[in-house]
């Protein structure tokens, strides 16, 4: 389905439903099915009242106004036959046979940063080597803070931070033992 599809869909409806043929509960169902996604991931969808076009901003978690991109998307899979409708061998499909697509909201779909919600969280066992490195390498703490503060899990971004303050922390008392060390040594020295 492209934008053009989308948009003369939702006039077909929006009419319906100005004339009292379909529901308010129906109209919003068939509007989440007109729900389309670009080549960028991003999900479009028409707004309830006026038409215009929205897509789900990942970062600030909000349907936000703007003209959909030039490009269509993907065209559908295959045709999906309608329930009752005559088969080629001359059986009517079944609510069981005819493909349904699943619309996914977009909200279930992607976190905040853009990551697949249903990516594993981290395990407790990495969690504890990650742990480990952060603070024996500070570096990597502060490459894994970046690498999963945004995670849909909320442990995941607990962790992310751990791993950041265990990097600075290791930075700094590597720092400090770079200035005490030698102050202490000095009595020795002679």
């Amino acid at each position: 389905m492209t934008f053009a599809d989308v948009d003369k869909r939702y006039q077909e409806l929006k009419q319906q439903f100005e004339s009292g043929l379909l529901s308010e509960t129906a109209f919003d169902e068939a509007l989440k099915e007109l729900m389309i996604q670009d080549d960028q991931g991003r999900w479009w969808a028409k707004a309830r009242d006026t038409g215009q076009w929205n897509y789900y901003d990942a970062v600030t978690q909000n349907w936000t106004p703007a003209s959909p991109p030039v490009q269509p998307p993907q065209p559908p899979p295959a045709y999906a036959p309608r329930v009752g409708e005559q088969s080629p061998a001359g059986t009517a499909y079944t609510e069981s046979s005819v493909y349904q697509p699943q619309i996914a909201q977009p909200s279930a779909q992607f976190s905040a940063a853009g990551f697949r919600s249903d990516q594993p969280e981290l395990s407790p066992g990495l969690k504890i080597v990650f742990y480990i490195l952060s603070f024996l390498v500070p570096i990597v703490g502060i490459v894994l803070y970046f690498v999963y503060r945004g995670k849909p899990a909320q442990e995941d971004r607990s962790a992310a931070n751990l791993f950041l303050i265990l990097g600075v922390i290791s930075f700094a008392l590597s720092c400090l033992c770079g200035f005490i060390i030698p102050f202490m040594l000095a009595p020795f020295a002679y």
